[in-house]
């Protein structure tokens, strides 16, 4: 567990909760639109679900882009919860200077 932690704290490492955050957005959509169909607030579940929405199709877009930018370094472009994915977060960046 600290090894997973340490990960997270390390810089990139972040990408690693990319599938529990789309997962838990995933929950709040069905979650809006449940409580929607019971006819409860209706306005503002329409409005959540639509920023729900968007934040999905955001966080889809960002990891298309961030597998791109890994694909171009010459990384290796995986999901977020792939372990060889993860421990290739140990390399630092090439200095320019």
């Amino acid at each position: 567990m600290s090894s997973f932690i340490s990960q997270l704290l390390q810089p990139g490492g972040g990408i690693a909760l990319i599938p529990f955050i789309r997962a838990t957005v995933c929950l709040l959509l069905l979650m809006t639109i449940a409580i929607f169909i019971c006819g409860i607030a209706r306005v503002h579940m329409v409005v959540l679900a639509s920023l729900s929405t968007g934040l999905l199709i955001s966080i889809s877009w960002f990891e298309r882009a961030w597998n791109d930018v890994q694909r171009r370094r010459g990384g290796q472009a995986k999901s977020g919860n792939d372990a060889a994915f993860l421990a290739q977060g140990n390399k630092e960046p090439e200095k320019t200077d």
